[in-house]
């Protein structure tokens, strides 16, 4: 059986999927199937799977900005040429961010009629809009910061401060609605800090969400179709988990199982696959959440594409269960062959 895994594309994450894809294309190929790997921002070359298409470092130098993540005609094109003449049995998009994950891949899948891993287009897409995804998961439940979004027009510092002071004053995040990997987000102390917050998001051309900050613990669940893993703890040694402290070697604790009460594990495992459900996910997704010292704890947002790298949290739960990734990777190919027909 053939794979085509999709690494790389046009977001800020761009570096970050190739890496994923290096590992994933690893994976399936232990697994036992034979794998091509693509990068729709350069069409028509194809790499074989043990092929290594991110740097030896991928944590040393922030992202570079965003494309504008939209499909242009060479990428559908270029896509479409590759589906046509390497003709995989299912396609495993690894792509983080912009159209990888906002559902306008999906929706292309879902067009020529190919079997793919992770959420189809809907869930996708909600899943990206971080506001949205809180709304759902709030009415299924979950407990969610407070916050509100601004939009591109609005952006100018009065209007962010305003909003904060009124609602729940500082310290406040200020991260991309529709980003990831933390790219872009600014934990804002006073009013002083907006200024360089709204230039951080000017940069990556989204909305903003602006969210109360929750001061708590760090926690991350990997759920495989309604099967929640052990929960992963994300130490910092020093400031937030950030792009450098995510990707770079030695600048980050993590414990799995994460060493928490078995109530609180219980807990936000539950919620974890409440989230899952409520955007309607399929295959694997993380779920990341912060726990306060009381007990309390909010859920942050639903990864569908989450990160597969070696620094990744995904493949800690995995091994923690006593699993391997290929065996993840037969999982997750099995789920979309069995979904080939998606609710839109």
């Amino acid at each position: 059986m053939k794979i085509l895994v999709l690494c790389g594309g046009g977001s800020s994450e761009r570096v970050v999927s190739l890496a994923s894809g290096d590992e994933v294309g690893k994976w399936l190929a232990e697994a036992g199937y034979e794998v091509v790997k693509y990068d729709p921002e350069i069409p028509g070359i194809v790499h074989a799977a043990k092929a290594r298409l991110a740097p030896e470092e991928i944590g040393v130098l922030p992202p570079s900005p965003a494309s504008n993540g939209k499909l242009n005609t060479n990428v559908v094109r270029g896509l479409l040429d590759v589906i046509e003449t390497q003709r995989p049995d299912a396609v495993f998009p690894i792509l983080h961010g912009g159209y990888g994950e906002n559902g306008l891949l999906q929706a292309l899948l879902d067009w020529v009629g190919i079997p793919y891993t992770g959420s189809g287009t809907l869930a996708s897409s909600m899943a990206m809009n971080k506001s949205v995804a809180c709304k759902l998961m709030a009415a299924a439940g979950v407990p969610v910061p407070q916050g509100f979004v601004v939009r591109r027009a609005a952006f100018d510092v009065p209007v962010f401060a305003a909003k904060i002071e009124a609602l729940f004053g500082y310290p406040a995040v200020i991260k991309p609605l529709n980003g990831g990997s933390t790219v872009g987000l600014t934990k804002v102390r006073d009013r002083s800090d907006l200024a360089n917050a709204v230039a951080a998001i000017r940069e990556q051309g989204d909305d903003a969400l602006v969210e109360a900050h929750f001061t708590g613990r760090e926690l991350t669940v990997t759920v495989v179709e309604g099967d929640a893993y052990p929960a992963v703890e994300i130490r910092p040694r020093e400031g937030f988990y950030d792009y450098t402290n995510k990707y770079s070697d030695d600048r980050t604790d993590y414990l799995c199982p994460a060493p928490i009460s078995e109530r609180a594990a219980r807990e936000i495992q539950a919620a974890a696959v409440t989230a899952f459900h409520a955007l309607g996910c399929a295959g694997f997704a993380r779920i990341d959440f912060l726990l306060a010292n009381s007990g309390e704890f909010v859920c942050l947002e639903v990864n569908t594409l989450p990160g597969m790298t070696t620094h990744s949290l995904v493949p800690m739960a995995v091994r923690t269960r006593g699993e391997t990734l290929p065996q993840l990777m037969r999982r997750t190919v099995e789920i979309a062959l069995k979904s080939l027909a998606r609710t839109m």
